[in-house]
């Protein structure tokens, strides 16, 4: 539980150190520029793909394959309560980035048009990413798989996740501090979710069935 406190705490510092910067003039006028050569990028032919990875962040790839993993869950594992943990993880950090967003106020990059709506930082894509990515690999992790498979559950996550905020910034939706922020905040809440559930199952779920068991 400590090791938890400890790494959100240096991520809210680090999420705070972001915030700061992008106030500064100075940091805009860099991210214009990196944003607009990776804006350029979005002509390639291979930016298809990635924008495809990209969908599923999406508001309908996230609905999608949050309920596809919840009936997963409880289908094939019998496992109610990360299917529950799954949607609560989803809706609070969907709440959360819209009300961060809101205290936050930035604009959108100005050099394209946009698909989206709203603020800027941090990435709701990238943040929501997390969180429900983080949490299934979360769960594959702590079944019954070999330590080979955990390895590549870890390692294709990752991969995904790196593209859905690489995906994001070639569409020129987001700066790069938008999207390194929606990585920190999802974190966060990925850390907070996972300690939660961590709780309910070491003091709620063992001793029920330590009880049942006498």
């Amino acid at each position: 539980m400590m090791k938890r406190i400890v790494v959100v705490s240096i991520l809210v510092i680090l999420f705070s150190v972001l915030v700061f910067l992008t106030k500064l003039e100075s940091m805009m006028d860099l991210e214009r520029k990196i944003g607009e050569r990776l804006y350029d990028l979005s002509e390639l032919t291979l930016f298809n793909v990635i924008h495809w990875i990209g969908m599923l962040a999406s508001t309908g790839g996230i609905v999608a394959i949050l309920f596809i993993s919840m009936i997963f869950f409880i289908i094939r594992g019998k496992k109610f309560i990360a299917a529950v943990m799954l949607f609560t993880s989803v809706l609070v950090g969907n709440i959360l980035n819209k009300l961060v967003k809101e205290i936050i106020a930035r604009d959108r990059p100005s050099f394209t048009g946009h698909l989206e709506e709203g603020y800027s930082f941090p990435s709701g894509h990238v943040m929501v990413g997390v969180i429900l990515y983080g949490m299934i690999a979360y769960y594959l992790i702590q079944s019954n798989i070999t330590a080979l498979k955990k390895k590549w559950t870890i390692l294709f996550t990752g991969i995904l996740l790196f593209l859905i905020g690489f995906s994001r910034l070639v569409e020129g939706e987001h700066y790069f501090t938008d999207v390194i922020g929606g990585y920190i905040a999802g974190g966060i809440l990925l850390v907070a979710m996972i300690s939660i559930d961590y709780f309910i199952h070491s003091r709620f779920l063992i001793k029920k069935e330590k009880t049942m068991s006498i």
